[in-house]
């Protein structure tokens, strides 16, 4: 029997990178106390769970096609321009 703990589904691992990112989009335009630590930590909590996932899916199910990879490529590209317009955001700060 194996000791290896099971893993949250690939849907609900990118469903709660999703949940982060739009938390965090909260707590910037909010800007509740303490937001300055929150933001910044659910803001990882999307790289990591979405872009995390989505790279863990492509390795653990190669194709011949490469199509998991490519995914894998487009949704890091994307997650980088959501993380830059949250960065501008929070720079511009609020109107």
């Amino acid at each position: 029997m194996s000791e290896r703990r099971p893993a949250l589904p690939y849907p609900a691992v990118l469903l709660l990178g999703n949940v982060a990112f739009i938390a965090a989009w909260i707590v910037v335009l909010k800007r509740p106390e303490g937001w300055q630590v929150v933001g910044p930590v659910l803001l990882a909590l999307f790289l990591v769970l979405r872009v995390g996932g989505v790279w863990r899916y492509a390795r653990n199910n190669p194709d011949p096609t490469g199509r998991a990879k490519r995914t894998a490529v487009i949704s890091t590209v994307l997650a980088l321009l959501a993380v830059a317009l949250w960065v501008f955001t929070l720079l511009s700060g609020p109107r």
